[in-house]
């Protein structure tokens, strides 16, 4: 009876070994490359989004956007800075982009799509200013006396934090000093550090 002829085991050549070699070390080479790359311009978009909000918050203030008969900041949430309906035009605000807007982490109304982080980062209205103690401190007061505590006539702060360690290492917040502040980690807190925490624990860009 014939014998069928016996199955031959494929090995890889020596070539074939050398070029896998060589592509492994390229991608343990370039992965951490690229992805530092992206958390760096992650984090350059959410520093110059926050100077977005900051130069909106100044508009906001001057020209009375929502038309309270009053000259004071938004301090209610970030989309509010889009989606808010002035008093006189019944138009929206518009006064910052829409990507942005929706990456706000405490909206005061459900956003249209849900919250989606804008560049690997989410912005959030922070809730008071740890420089003052008790009510003083508070971001959210109700300056036209409509019974709504979303405006502040001196005083705004914003945070800007990634949604992890991947999309970005550093947390920013600005007030109305107009300084962006930044420090290493990912979690946003709620308030604006106090002058003591600023110099030893936070690094201002500009």
């Amino acid at each position: 009876m014939e014998q069928l002829p016996k199955k031959r085991m494929w090995l890889p050549s020596p070539g074939f070994l050398v070029f896998l070699g060589f592509l492994l070390v390229f991608a343990a080479i370039a992965i951490p490359g690229v992805l530092s790359a992206k958390r760096a311009s992650n984090e350059r978009t959410a520093a110059t989004m926050l100077a977005m909000l900051r130069n909106a918050e100044a508009d906001f203030r001057t020209n009375d956007w929502d038309g309270n008969k009053v000259n004071d900041f938004w301090t209610g949430d970030v989309s509010g800075l889009r989606y808010v309906v002035s008093a006189e035009t019944k138009a929206q605000v518009k006064l910052i982009d829409i990507t942005q807007a929706d990456a706000d982490s405490k909206p005061l109304l459900p956003l249209p799509k849900g919250t989606l982080p804008m560049m690997g980062y989410f912005f959030m209205a922070l809730d008071r200013d740890d420089n003052c103690k008790g009510a003083e401190g508070e971001y959210k007061t109700d300056t036209d006396k409509s019974g709504r505590k979303v405006h502040h006539e001196k005083k705004f702060g914003f945070c800007a934090f990634p949604k992890n360690g991947w999309a970005g290492k550093h947390v920013f917040r600005v007030n109305e000093t107009n300084t962006i502040f930044r420090q290493p980690g990912t979690e946003p807190g709620n308030s604006f550090p106090d002058n003591a925490e600023l110099k030893s624990h936070w690094s201002p860009l500009n």
